[in-house]
C-alpha cells in the first residue's frame, strides 16, 4: 500500500521551524546535534513582540506574590479548602489568608464553600486560564536552549484522536525512542472542540483535524485522508461501489459523535453520515471494525484505517460512489514555543514519520 502523503509546510514567521544556530563559538559534542541552539541566542528569538512591559504593569505584578497563582489553582480545582491546602503543602489557616488576598484582588468570592462547593462565574473563567499560566511559568523557568535528543531527559506530551494514535503515532514512537532514548512519551486524552484546551491540559503538540485547527496557533499539515467503508467479506455490498441510496438503506455501526468529530470534524445534517441508520455505536476506533466482522453492518471510517483493518481482519474496503470529503490532520503547537528546540525536533519527527507510515503494519505485513 502507498504511504501517507505529507502536506507541504506553510508557516508564518512566528511559527517557522528555524534552522539550528551555527555560530563558530558553538563547541563540544552539543555542536554536533542538529537541535542544539546556542545559549547566546538573542532576546528577539524568544519574544516575537519585542515590546517591553509598561512599568505600571510591572509594578502591579510585583505587588502580587506569584505564589498566589498556586494557591488559586488549588482552590479552583480542589473539592474543599482542606484538600486545597493539602495539595500545596500549606496549613488551612495559611490558605484561608491567601484566599482572602485573592478575593480582595479580584473583588469576587471566586469559590463559595457551604453544603455544596461552587465556583463563581469568574472562578469558572479562571479555572483553565490559571493552569495555563502555571504551565507557562514552569516552561519559562525550565527552558533550556541546549537540546540533544541523544542525551535529553524529559517528558513530551502528544495528544491525537485515537485512530491517529493507532495508525500513526504508534508507528513513529520507536523512531522517536531510538533518537531520544531517555525521553518519556505521554499520550494525553483527546477531546474534540478547543485546541487551546488540549494545551491547557498539558499537551506539547496536538494532532487535530483541519476543521478543528485553531488559526491563532502554529500548524504543520501532516497528511490527508478520505472516507471509505468496511464490510464483511460475505456482505452483499462487498467488492463493489456503494451508491448513496444503498448507503442510506444499509444498517451501520459508528463511532460516538464525539469520536467522529475528533477524526473528521463537524458535518451538516445533509451529509449522508448524518442520515445513516445507526444500530450500534462505540467510543473506540479499535472496536469499530470488529462490529462489521461477520455482520450486515457497514462501518464508515478513514480510507487508510479501513485498508489497515482489511489487511488483518475478514473485511473488505468498499468505495462510496458519492461525494467523499477529504480531511487533513494538522500538528499544532503554541507560538511562544516555536523556537524551543524540543518542539522543533518533535514537529520534524512527526513530519518525517508521515512518509514512513503505510497502511500495513511492519510487524503484520
Amino acid at each position: 500500500m502507498a504511504p501517507l502523503t505529507a502536506k507541504a509546510m506553510s508557516l508564518s514567521d512566528s511559527c517557522r521551524i528555524w534552522p539550528r544556530h551555527t555560530a563558530s563559538s558553538t563547541r563540544s559534542r552539543q555542536a554536533d546535534s542538529p537541535w542544539h541552539v546556542a545559549r547566546t541566542v538573542g532576546r528577539e528569538m524568544l519574544d516575537d513582540s519585542n515590546e517591553p512591559w509598561p512599568p505600571r504593569d510591572r509594578a502591579q505584578l510585583r505587588r502580587l506574590n506569584t505564589n498566589l497563582l498556586y494557591a488559586l489553582d488549588a482552590l479552583l480545582h480542589s473539592p474543599s479548602l482542606t484538600a486545597a491546602a493539602h495539595s500545596i503543602a500549606l496549613s488551612q489557616p495559611a490558605l484561608s489568608a491567601k484566599l482572602r488576598q485573592l478575593r480582595d484582588h479580584f473583588g469576587d468570592e471566586l469559590v463559595v464553600y457551604g453544603d455544596k462547593r461552587r465556583l463563581t462565574a469568574l472562578g469558572e473563567a479562571l479555572l483553565h486560564r490559571v493552569g495555563r499560566v502555571l504551565r507557562e511559568v514552569d516552561d519559562t523557568f525550565n527552558l533550556t536552549l541546549d537540546f540533544d535528543p541523544a542525551t535529553a531527559e524529559r517528558e513530551i506530551t502528544i495528544t491525537a484522536p485515537e485512530a491517529i494514535e493507532l495508525m500513526f503515532v504508534s508507528r513513529i514512537i520507536p523512531d522517536i525512542r531510538a533518537a531520544a532514548p531517555n525521553i518519556r512519551i505521554n499520550m494525553a486524552p483527546f477531546s474534540h472542540g478547543s485546541v487551546q484546551k488540549l494545551f491547557d491540559a498539558g499537551a506539547d503538540v496536538a494532532i487535530v483535524p483541519d476543521v478543528m485547527a485553531d488559526p491563532s496557533l502554529c500548524r504543520q499539515p501532516l497528511f490527508e485522508h478520505s472516507l471509505s467503508a468496511l464490510v464483511s467479506r460475505r456482505h452483499p455490498m462487498a467488492g463493489r461501489k456503494i451508491s448513496e441510496a444503498e448507503y442510506l438503506a444499509a444498517r451501520h455501526a459508528a463511532l460516538s459523535d464525539e469520536m467522529e468529530k475528533a477524526l473528521f470534524g463537524d458535518y451538516g445534517p445533509n451529509d449522508p453520515r448524518a442520515r445513516r441508520h445507526i444500530v450500534a455505536r462505540t467510543s473506540l476506533n479499535s472496536m469499530l471494525p470488529l462490529l462489521a466482522v461477520g455482520s450486515d453492518l457497514v462501518v464508515t471510517t478513514s480510507g487508510w484505517f479501513a485498508q489497515y483493518n482489511a489487511a488483518i481482519l475478514p473485511l473488505t474496503v468498499v468505495d462510496l460512489d458519492f461525494a467523499r470529503p477529504t480531511s487533513a490532520l494538522i500538528a499544532q503547537w503554541q507560538p511562544y514555543r516555536s523556537r524551543e528546540p524540543v518542539i522543533q525536533w518533535l514537529v520534524a519527527e512527526l513530519t518525517r514519520g508521515v512518509g514512513k507510515v503505510s497502511y500495513r503494519h511492519p510487524e503484520i505485513g
